[in-house]
């Protein structure tokens, strides 16, 4: 039987991120705290407005319930690691029978497989490449910022920016090659910067996708931010979208590094 030449490369997203959302809340709402100070507004949604009884509930169609916070994602919702972490990589070898699934990007066996052996799908794992880690290269940004002057205006919504600071991991990501070593140069992240912080929306390697595997994802909670602002709706939607819609400016990025890649 013939044996694959394929390697499999393991990157470790980085310590620091969390859970991001941004969503429409009402006028009223916008209005009560928009002068107060956060710490508030945060007891407030941290305690689904038990904390707060005399505020306007955050949701437009709220009637028996408080919106919870990570509901409120009209516009955003991520549970990703900071743009400017540094990444880490690990090439693994799977054991005989243990396959990958590219869609999901996460490793498989049979369940006659597992019976015998467990869930070790690995042989012995190499050291990190570089222990210190990399930094991520940024293949294009998106900006998700309110302005609060357009309170009011048409087709203006006021928005909710909250954030659940965390430590821990927030997903793997394999890069598998044809026998070839895992080139930084080919390793790209799409980010969307906030007005509560700058996070990684997507992974790629060597022009293309690559699917985020969140089965071992563990963190604890390190702080919370929020901000009130004021969204342009017709302009999200005109500009702010994945980035693999936009094929002509994709290709583009991508040749203006050919000779680095």
């Amino acid at each position: 039987m013939q044996m694959s030449n394929k390697r499999y490369f393991k990157i470790e997203t980085g310590r620091y991120g969390g859970e991001v959302v941004c969503g429409e809340v009402t006028p009223e709402f916008y209005e009560y705290w928009i002068d107060r100070d956060s710490d508030d507004l945060i007891n407030a949604m941290w305690s689904d407005g038990e904390d707060e009884p005399d505020s306007p509930k955050p949701g437009a169609d709220d009637e028996d319930y408080w919106t919870a916070w990570h509901d409120l994602d009209d516009f955003l919702h991520l549970s990703a690691p900071y743009a400017d972490n540094q990444y880490y990589v690990t090439e693994i070898k799977p054991k005989e029978g243990v396959t990958y699934d590219e869609e999901w990007g996460s490793f498989e066996a049979s369940p006659e497989w597992t019976d015998e052996n467990g869930y070790d799908f690995f042989d012995e794992l190499t050291e990190p490449a570089d222990a210190e880690g990399r930094e991520y290269i940024t293949l294009a940004s998106q900006e998700l910022y309110g302005n609060r002057d357009k309170f009011g205006s048409d087709n203006c919504v006021p928005v909710l920016f909250f954030h659940s600071a965390e430590k821990g991991a927030f997903g793997e990501v394999i890069v598998v090659t044809d026998g070839d070593d895992f080139n930084p140069a080919k390793f790209r992240i799409d980010m969307v910067e906030t007005d509560v912080g700058e996070f990684i929306q997507s992974y790629w390697y060597d022009k293309k996708l690559l699917p985020v595997n969140y089965d071992w994802s563990d963190s604890m909670g390190k702080g919370t931010y929020c901000y009130l602002s004021v969204l342009d709706v017709e302009d999200h939607k005109k500009w702010f979208k994945p980035f693999d819609q936009y094929q002509d400016e994709l290709e583009e990025f991508w040749e203006a590094d050919e000779d680095v890649l």
